[in-house]
């Protein structure tokens, strides 16, 4: 009887990628120091037929030889010009390869009829369940379009050596192509695993009995089974706030790649659920040391650990590669265990010069009420590159002499700067739908009537502080805030109970151009959802966004 329990070797060990390509232009177009050609190549074969593969490749213009980079984009989403545009003006050949299948046009990867499936819009339980076994699934399907996706790079006489980006759903048909292909260097991001395990809170302590499907899913198609079996460099990146991975157990599968591979992981921490395009410096710098063979330092990640001092304080201390030029560091935190997709990171940030062989501490004041919160640390150094720590949970068992009380001041420039709000990162800004635009969502301290600073963002602000321990609701509370702007603006108030922030409860006021900051109230009935109700009170909302018709700068956000 043929076992139906396949691992990532037993999955892959008769997958034959040795058929010819059979490559073809479809179409070529030189434009700003680059080509661009349509190509469609052939994949695996399937009883009588073979998969027809469709891709665009892009590389700079009267170069020889470059290295080049396979591009994953998540399901569901076309290829981003500007992405690829920023790799070849770095230098680089560029393979954006089409998985998905089926999306009304010809400009496609075609699958035969015998794993129509492989299509995304009619996976259906292939994309989510083994059944009968991790080779019936689309996952096998994409990996094996990408398996031959790198052949195609490695068919390229210009292409001196290739490695590969996947975002979201490309990082995890990413990580089940690595053991594989020649790969000199992976990056992965908002991807790691653990889909099995989605809707269990790591933190939680939640459970679930797993049946013979879910091991097998496991087993042969989750990535962090994949992982152990990795040999290239891998960077990780990943946004806090996501509510399309499990940040929260991304380091897990971190920690099972080989200790002797180089590795770098990073979270990022500003916006709900995109990465900040700072990040993109990480990205540069790995591309540059493993497929240009530039002398670049990638620093080892950073520990924590959590600690009473001798004042009777909380505390992190936090060791960083003892190589490195420390440019900036700090903590984040939270006080909310559950409910991965909103949390408050709020930032504790560090000096340089204080750190002691690398080592430093940074005081941990956390609200008297918790019981447990989330910490890590993060480094920048010199060459710009960043990393992290592992996000480490903390017991607290006794009173210590930092706590904090519990706060009806939601934001307060004065005492808080950038942190208790964040840019609100629309997907349908982003590059890649993965990384934020910054012009439009870095948070600004801008200064108002009698120069007092308050925050603004060209796309929003977020504030996920109304769900925290310290700062959620009273009981019967309204909201108060202060607002300013130079010009006559509108303000839109929006209280979000889903973290996707699609459908929210809204509120808009007036606010007058120029003259003193205006105080603004608003009380749960104000708020109204697109069908009309009304919102009843704040106790179970998770996030608030605030978006103004022109810059309007908000300060002094209250519970009253």
């Amino acid at each position: 009887m043929v076992s139906t329990f396949l691992t990532p070797v037993t999955l892959w060990k008769d997958f034959d990628d040795s058929l010819p390509l059979e490559a073809e232009v479809l179409s070529e177009e030189r434009k700003d120091g680059a080509v661009f050609r349509e190509v469609r190549f052939f994949g695996r074969a399937v009883a009588k037929s073979r998969v027809r593969i469709y891709a665009q490749y892009a590389f700079p213009d009267g170069v020889k030889n470059f290295p080049a980079v396979l591009v994953l984009y998540e399901a569901g989403y076309a290829f981003d010009a500007a992405f690829v545009r920023r790799f070849v003006s770095r230098g680089f050949g560029v393979l954006s390869v089409d998985y998905c299948g089926d999306n009304g046009t010809d400009r496609c990867t075609q699958y035969p009829p015998e794993i129509d499936y492989a299509n995304y819009v009619r996976a259906g339980r292939h994309l989510d369940y083994a059944e009968p076994t991790a080779r019936e699934t689309c996952w096998y399907e994409w990996a094996g379009v990408a398996r031959y996706a790198a052949k195609f790079l490695a068919a390229q006489e210009e292409v001196v050596r290739f490695g590969a980006i996947g975002l979201r759903s490309g990082g995890e048909v990413l990580f089940k192509i690595a053991p594989y292909a020649p790969l000199s260097c992976m990056i992965s991001v908002c991807a790691a695993g653990w889909r099995a395990y989605r809707g269990l809170e790591k933190f939680a302590g939640e459970q679930r009995v797993f049946d013979e499907e879910r091991h097998r899913f496991i087993a042969g198609l989750d990535s962090q089974s994949y992982a152990p079996y990795i040999k290239c460099p891998v960077l990780l990146l990943s946004a806090v706030n996501d509510t399309k991975h499990d940040y929260d157990r991304v380091y897990d599968t971190f920690r099972l790649l080989d200790p002797a591979l180089e590795k770098a992981f990073l979270y990022s921490a500003h916006g709900n659920g995109l990465i900040g395009t700072h990040s993109l410096a990480d990205i540069d710098l790995f591309l540059d040391k493993y497929l240009k063979n530039h002398s670049v330092f990638i620093s080892a990640p950073v520990s924590v650990s959590v600690e009473e001092d001798a004042a009777g304080d909380l505390v992190v201390k936090a060791a960083f590669d003892v190589q490195g030029e420390i440019v900036s560091c700090g903590i984040f935190y939270t006080e909310k265990i559950t409910g991965s997709r909103a949390r408050d990171w709020t930032r504790v940030l560090g000096s340089a010069a204080d750190l002691k062989d690398n080592v430093g501490t940074f005081p941990l004041g956390i609200y008297e009420g918790c019981r447990r919160a989330l910490v890590y640390a993060f480094a920048n150094y010199s060459n710009n590159f960043s990393v992290t720590s592992k996000i480490c949970e903390v017991v607290i068992d006794k009173p210590y002499k930092n706590a904090c009380l519990k706060s009806r001041v939601l934001y307060a420039s004065g005492r808080d700067g950038t942190n208790g709000v964040a840019g609100f990162r629309h997907r349908a800004r982003s590059m890649a739908n993965c990384f934020s635009d910054s012009a439009g969502t870095d948070v600004k301290l801008l200064p108002g009537y009698g120069g007092i600073l308050g925050a603004t963002a060209e796309a929003g602000l977020v504030s996920y502080r109304v769900s925290e321990p310290r700062y959620a609701s009273p009981e019967g509370a309204a909201l108060r805030l202060d607002a300013y702007a130079a010009a006559d603006a509108r303000l839109k108030v929006t209280f979000y109970k889903d973290a996707n922030e699609e459908h929210g409860y809204s509120a808009e006021a007036s606010v007058a151009g120029g003259g003193k900051w205006k105080s603004l109230l608003f009380e749960p009935a104000d708020f109204k959802s697109e069908t009309g109700q009304h919102l009843e009170d704040f106790s179970d909302v998770i996030s608030v966004v605030f978006i103004g018709s022109g810059e309007v700068i908000i300060n002094n956000i209250v519970w009253i």
